[in-house]
């Protein structure tokens, strides 16, 4: 599922496309999945910082 969705923003982006909107339920699972990654790579408390404290956030939280 994770895979999907990001396939399908890189794709839509790639065409000049806007990426479709998925199933609440798949984005839901997807974030979790990305959110949690994150935090097992950068800290929970740099992705805490990103998502609430844009001032505070480090320069990347990326999952991978």
């Amino acid at each position: 599922m994770m895979e999907l969705a990001v396939h399908i923003d890189d794709l839509a982006v790639s065409a000049g496309m806007e990426t479709p909107a998925l199933p609440t339920d798949a984005t839901d699972t997807v974030v979790g999945i990305l959110a949690t990654l994150a935090a097992r790579r950068r800290g929970a408390v740099a992705v805490l910082r990103a998502l609430t404290r844009v001032e505070r956030a480090p320069a990347t939280i990326t999952a991978f």
